[in-house]
Order: C-alpha cells, then structure tokens, then sequence
C-alpha cells in the first residue's frame, strides 16, 4: 500500500528534488530567488569591498602647528626730531637686530612724504650707499645701504679686524652658510659668478677658496685682504662688524646718516622706516650710489 507525501506549498519547501541538492532555493521577499552559492558570492565581493575602502593604518596620527612669532629684524630709530628750521640737518641712527638664528642681509628702507608741498628738492640724505626713487611729487623712497649689509646669527658678534680665519672656525660649520650663498645665486646671479668663477666683484683668491663663509662676507663688501691676493684666511679681515645689531649707514660706519633740509622748504616731513630684504619688490631698478641721495 502506497502511502503519499504530504503536499507541502512551495514557499516552506527548504528542498528540491532537482540536481543542486537541498537548501540551494531560498524565496526572498520580493519573489526573487537566489542560490546559495550566488549569496556566498556576493558576501565575499561585498566583504573584498570593505576592505578596499578601509586603508589600514598601523600608527597613531601626529599632528604639529608651529607658529611665527614676531619679526626677523627688530629696527629702533632715534635721532629724528619734532621740529626743524629750514636748513637745518640732524643725525638717523636707525639700528637693526637680527632675530633669527641665520644670517640676514638687510637694507633700510625710508619712505618722506610731504602732504602740504612738492618733497623731491627739499632734502638731501647723505650716506655710504644707497638710492633715491621718486614715488609721486610729494613721496619719496630712500634706500640706505647696497645689498646688504649681511647681519650675523642672534647671538653672535664680530668686531672689524677680525680674521675670516677666526670666522671660520667659530662659524664655518654652521649650515646656513650653503643658504645663504643660494639666495645671492637667486636674487644676483652676476654677483654669485664673480664669486665661482672670472667677474669683476671678487679676486682669484675669494673664487677659488673653499671658504664659503669668505665668499659671502666679500660678496657683501664687508672684508677685505691686508696681503695682496692671497686665500689664506689669517689676511683676511672684516671692514665692520658682523654681528646681530648693525647700524644702518650704507657704509660699514655704523654712525648712522645724516639728512639736510633745504632753506625752501615748509609744512611737515612725514617719515616711516623698515628693514627689508634686498631682494625685495620693493628694491629701486636704477643702481646704487655712494654719496648725497
């Protein structure tokens, strides 16, 4: 006697009878029908997915603010006075301090201007080196010294007469020395020639030494040799000093510089001072010279 199977609806089956075998038909909700086989795969690409988009990471994340605080140059101006007669002349005693721990070329810079009349005519600055620019018919701008002078590291100081030699070996290791002869080869490329190879700025001797620290300091006209053309360091000495606090006086005197105002003028001379960095936007395109601006 044959005995017949329950009928049991397709939606609870958890069978088929077809090849595959068992559990290899599931109903999802919306009548679609995946094998099982299908979902292991999709779990496997899904889970291959995942990791790509998590990029592992085997340390913790550091994170550094640094901050600049203050100026490389600290400039002090004394010397001006409230009031003048026409004619008169006073002494600027304008002084720049080096900040940073490198050194630091650095020009002076002074903008005149008179709202109440013409300026250009009515004063005369007198100093080493520097130049002169006509900004409109009441400003002027004064540059007051060449390329530099080249102020030493915070901290450091050496009077005139020092040799390059005794430079050197206080110095001479420091690495700021290769960027320092970078940036003259950047703002002045004629200039940084004439220190390597032929030119008219520097002697065979200052070319062909090894010391960098002589070629920038001839680079900036602050050395010069006692005994003829020799590279020995020990003649080589310092015009001025090359220390952290240098007077600005376009040469090397460190008394300051002296400005004359002429017999016609009136109204009021308004001044404002800054230090800069020669290779600034602000650097005239006419050359320097040497005597009353």
């Amino acid at each position: 006697m044959r005995v017949r199977a329950p009928f049991i609806p397709v939606s609870s089956r958890s069978t088929d009878a077809r090849p595959g075998g068992a559990r290899e038909v599931y109903e999802m909700k919306h009548g679609m029908k995946w094998g099982l086989r299908a979902m292991i795969l999709v779990v496997v690409v899904l889970a291959v997915g995942a990791v790509g988009i998590l990029t592992p990471i085997v340390s913790n994340t550091v994170e550094k603010d640094v901050r600049v605080d203050g100026y490389a140059i600290t400039l002090t101006v004394d010397g001006m006075p409230t009031t003048v007669a026409p004619g008169d002349t006073f002494r600027v005693v304008a002084t720049m301090a080096n900040n940073a721990n490198r050194p630091i070329p650095a020009v002076l810079r002074m903008e005149v201007r008179n709202p109440n009349s013409t300026t250009p005519g009515e004063l005369t600055v007198y100093t080493g080196c520097g130049a002169e620019e006509v900004v409109s018919s009441r400003t002027l701008l004064y540059y007051i010294g060449w390329h530099g002078p080249l102020l030493a590291p915070k901290g450091s100081t050496f009077a005139a007469g020092t040799s390059v030699a005794a430079l050197e070996t206080a110095l001479g290791s420091a690495e700021y020395w290769e960027m320092t002869l970078h940036e003259i080869e950047e703002r002045d490329p004629a200039g940084y020639a004439s220190l390597i190879s032929p030119g008219t700025n520097a002697s065979a001797a200052v070319r062909t030494s090894p010391s960098v620290v002589l070629k920038v300091l001839n680079y900036y006209g602050m050395v010069r040799a006692m005994a003829g053309s020799s590279g020995n360091l020990l003649y080589w000495v310092l015009t001025m000093p090359f220390a952290d606090t240098i007077v600005a006086s376009g040469d090397g005197s460190q008394d300051g510089f002296l400005i004359e105002i002429h017999t016609q003028s009136r109204g009021t001379f308004e001044f404002k001072f800054w230090a800069e960095r020669p290779d600034g936007l602000g650097v005239p395109n006419h050359p320097y010279t040497c005597g009353p601006l």
